[in-house]
């Protein structure tokens, strides 16, 4: 997983989850994440066609018109696409029984995409609206953001890539059910008075500069472990209830990044 910086991810999240983001109470049945996005002549980018749950979609049929704007490859659930000459309305369309659903893309020339353009967007679904987003620390296949929304029904959070695809997205409160994947015993899902999202870390106050003798003291001072092979070296990982954060220091033994990442460990 290629790894963000703060600009990058920030700009990120400008450009992503602008508005309404969604599960509410009628999701549709087939979408295609992202749904738009701005690409360079040369560059490929991958969609992936997601159902109900926000988990990948099977048996998916792709096409792309104009075809000579932009060469196709699938595998399924997803398509790349590679960008091959200037358009403004490339459609990308995936095809699952009766249902399809569309992304469009916006294919420009050029060395680098002009200052605020939006690289990649989500469909705005209808009944809710975006809250508290968060970086996860980087995990194989795992997610890169965690978007939770308000919804008439609940709070949902919505796991998606770096690059716009969806992996899933769960209601606070209910607990793993068939249509959910199988979690690891740190990432039950857990009631929503429980499991406070937005509640105060370490990793909160864990700041660039920081030495790893003050960072020691943070965790002493909230009664948290931190192994002894951990502490001689490089990036640390302190567990606390609800939270995980990952600890990076430089060869100065100072703070150069953080990652938090939700998680239960009741």
């Amino acid at each position: 997983m290629r790894k963000m910086n703060r600009a990058a991810f920030l700009a990120l999240l400008t450009i992503s989850m602008i508005g309404r983001l969604a599960f509410a109470q009628n999701p549709p049945t087939l979408l295609v994440v992202p749904s738009k996005a701005t690409m360079l002549v040369g560059e490929t980018r991958t969609f992936r066609a997601v159902g109900k749950d926000g988990r990948k979609q099977q048996n998916v049929t792709w096409n792309v018109s104009p075809e000579n704007a932009a060469t196709l490859t699938t595998d399924g659930d997803e398509a790349t696409l590679r960008a091959n000459e200037p358009s403004a309305t490339v459609v990308l369309t995936a095809h699952a029984g009766d249902h399809s659903a569309q992304s469009s893309i916006e294919i420009h020339s050029g060395a680098v995409l002009a200052p605020g353009t939006a690289i990649w967007s989500v469909t705005n679904l209808p009944g809710c609206k975006s809250g508290k987003i968060s970086q996860t620390v980087p995990t194989a296949n795992g997610p890169d953001l965690y978007v939770e929304e308000a919804c008439p029904d609940g709070t949902y959070v919505r796991a998606m890539t770096a690059d716009g695809r969806e992996i899933w997205r769960r209601r606070l409160g209910d607990l793993a059910a068939p249509s959910q994947p199988s979690l690891s015993s740190k990432e039950k899902t857990q009631p929503a008075e429980h499991l406070n999202l937005s509640a105060h870390s370490l990793c909160d106050d864990v700041s660039s500069g920081m030495t790893k003798n003050a960072v020691s003291k943070l965790a002493q001072d909230r009664n948290l472990r931190l192994e002894d092979k951990e502490r001689e070296s490089n990036s640390w990982m302190i567990e606390e209830q609800h939270f995980q954060c990952r600890i990076m220091f430089n060869e100065t033994e100072t703070v150069v990044a953080k990652k938090k990442k939700i998680i239960s460990t009741d």
